[in-house]
């Protein structure tokens, strides 16, 4: 099933409905794509249909994406997040740049339990000196500060943030996590983080050791 949030053919919220019995709460992914409109939702949806078979109500994310899109973007997380109506815990899953944001709306709305970023795009101000992905940084910000969009400065959050990462990731060099767990550890942000084999793209392979590891995390905070 398809919810549309907004006007705007990319605010949409897709719902995969849990096999019963089903688990308390819901998860939401955000896909990734160093926030550029050719990436969308549909690299999500693997992910929502192996967790609905799991028994947790998944939904999937497509938001407003693009140069200077770094508001839209949290203004559309937010609105989604809104429509979910089970109750209990939140998860939130982001990969790469869906790292980002599913980060920062941790930072703004109480409802989300946890966070895991898989491979997270988490410290802008290093992605940026690092000029990853052409820059995208700088094309996803345009003229606006970049502090209230970096995940890092805006903890300690009161989600427990999962920080996964993969040892042979070029497109989001393992540089990011390190600082991303040393920001955690200096601030307290509750976290844990670790460090698998594999590339950028593993994580969102619902075959793979990374994505059972992530299905470990929502499964145990969602009581199964």
């Amino acid at each position: 099933m398809i919810v549309h949030y907004g006007e705007h053919p990319d605010q949409q919220l897709q719902y995969f409905a849990p096999a019963l019995p089903s688990l308390p709460g819901a998860a939401l992914i955000i896909h990734g794509g160093y926030w550029r409109q050719k990436y969308t939702a549909e690299l999500g949806v693997p992910l929502a249909k192996d967790l609905a078979a799991r028994g947790v109500p998944a939904y999937n994310l497509e938001y407003r994406r693009g140069p200077g899109s770094a508001q839209l973007m949290l203004d559309d997380a937010r609105a989604a997040l809104a429509l979910i109506e089970q109750p209990g815990p939140i998860s939130v899953i982001g990969h790469s740049a869906g790292g980002q944001l599913a980060c920062l709306l941790a930072a703004h709305e109480p409802r989300v339990s946890q966070v895991i970023s898989q491979a997270g795009v988490l410290d802008l101000r290093l992605a940026r000196e690092l000029g990853l992905s052409h820059d995208a940084v700088n094309e996803l910000l345009g003229p606006l500060d970049l502090a209230p969009y970096d995940p890092v400065q805006l903890w300690p959050v009161a989600a427990r943030v999962i920080l996964f990462h993969g040892r042979t990731d070029q497109d989001v060099p393992a540089q990011l996590l390190s600082s991303a767990v040393t920001r955690a550890q200096a601030v307290g942000q509750e976290h844990r983080w670790e460090m698998f084999e594999g590339d950028h793209y593993t994580w969102i392979d619902p075959t793979s050791a990374q994505w059972a590891a992530c299905v470990r995390e929502v499964v145990s905070l969602h009581g199964g």
